[in-house]
């Protein structure tokens, strides 16, 4: 790429050299993610064809990211975060490939997926904020909103591929074929990760205790009102809007009657909205990403999924399943980024840790709140009851806002 270009242009957190490393092996990883995702999923459904079930799967992922995520976050201010990052990527890979070897034997039960998905949550309760915060130290802070944008990219670029590329092979080599995929793709970024020789730097110790700095970085959020309406804004959008895992294969499957590759299809239309959500976070002006944006992406998400609610056609869903990527990744990146722009760095890991809790940490409520709607209502309800709770709480923390303003 262009010099000039990369000073300037949408990708200019890549003309660091050790971002380039990080986001390479990323690129390639993420893509093994999605496969692994929609083939779990699909698998979970297949042995079980209950959408409660598969809502208990997807959930208890977040589990220990609802129990620890706090302490985690205090826990890797301490911590070197590139041993943290090869460690959890090493373990997450162990995982896939003992996925694949229970499936290509076909002793794969219903029991081992929830075990390997507790254990594979309890890995991201530490990997997701140690990654997110090791960003700062390769981008510096002039150019962390466009890292962030740039790590959202090819995480939604792989929501396109993955789920295409699932599907294809699910039905032409087999769903195991997805796991060991995802083991493989782990090496690039490990590999990566490992060739990064940026210096970190430490935390003097204090003498406090791990529940000690919990309990000041609750304090920090509570205090600056912006991160504290983020943060609830993002706890709403956590628990009814982010249940993609359960919500769309029992649409797709159950509402609209198709098979994997319609599921995909799904999922990659999604993709195309979150990529095209992510790139215009990263070309996006940190001054224009502020709390009045925030709420304008969720409100609008839940309008479309209200809308989802009511269709029964494949086609009109596949376009509004653009949308919701489109306006949820939008909302994802710029609250990530507004987080870590009000943040200070002794607090930044812990509210990085707060916002995972409220963003995954909440999905197993909102997976069984959406999973038993699907299967005692109907597999549209889902859909247009999480919409309208969403909107009644937005305008909750809404009208509190303006009443503080006007104070």
């Amino acid at each position: 790429m262009d010099a000039d270009f990369l000073a300037s242009g949408p990708f200019r957190a890549l003309r660091h050299k050790n971002y380039r490393y990080y986001w390479f092996g990323q690129a390639i990883s993420v893509i093994g993610s999605w496969m692994q995702n929609m083939a779990m999923q699909w698998l979970a459904l297949k042995l079980t064809n209950s959408a409660l079930l598969l809502s208990i799967v997807t959930a208890i992922e977040q589990v220990p990211v609802m129990i620890l995520s706090l302490f985690a976050g205090a826990i890797l201010d301490r911590k070197q975060k590139k041993r943290v990052i090869l460690l959890t990527q090493s373990l997450l890979l162990t995982f896939a490939f003992l996925l694949f070897l229970i499936t290509y034997t076909h002793v794969v039960r219903y029991w081992h997926l929830v075990v390997l998905a507790l254990m594979r949550g309890l890995v991201t309760t530490f990997d997701n904020p140690a990654r997110q915060s090791y960003m700062i130290t390769l981008v510096g802070k002039d150019d962390l909103p466009n890292a962030v944008g740039l790590n959202s990219m090819i995480f939604n670029l792989a929501r396109i591929i993955g789920p295409a590329v699932a599907s294809l092979v699910i039905s032409t080599a087999g769903i195991e074929m997805c796991f060991l995929a995802n083991a493989i793709s782990f090496v690039p970024v490990i590999v990566g990760v490992f060739l990064i020789d940026a210096r970190e730097s430490q935390k003097e110790e204090n003498g406090k205790s791990v529940f000690t700095e919990v309990i000041e970085g609750l304090k920090y959020v509570y205090t600056n009102k912006v991160l504290l309406r983020t943060i609830s804004l993002v706890l709403i959008m956590g628990t009814f809007i982010l249940n993609f895992n359960v919500l769309i294969p029992v649409y797709a499957k159950l509402a609209l009657g198709r098979n994997e590759t319609g599921f995909g299809l799904l999922m990659s239309s999604m993709g195309i909205g979150s990529l095209t959500g992510a790139f215009l976070t990263a070309i996006r002006r940190k001054e224009n990403i502020n709390l009045n944006l925030l709420f304008k992406f969720i409100l609008f998400v839940s309008i479309v999924y209200i809308l989802l609610g009511l269709n029964k056609s494949y086609t009109v869903a596949c376009i509004l399943f653009v949308l919701v990527g489109l306006l949820a990744i939008s909302f994802n990146t710029s609250a990530n980024a507004l987080l870590q722009l009000l943040s200070g760095d002794d607090f930044r890991a812990r509210v990085l840790s707060i916002y995972f809790l409220c963003n995954a940490g909440t999905t197993p409520i909102g997976n069984i709140f959406t999973g038993t709607i699907s299967q005692k209502i109907s597999p549209w309800a889902g859909f247009y009851i999480s919409g309208l709770v969403t909107i009644a709480l937005t305008i909750i923390v809404l009208i509190t806002t303006f009443k503080k303003r006007n104070l």
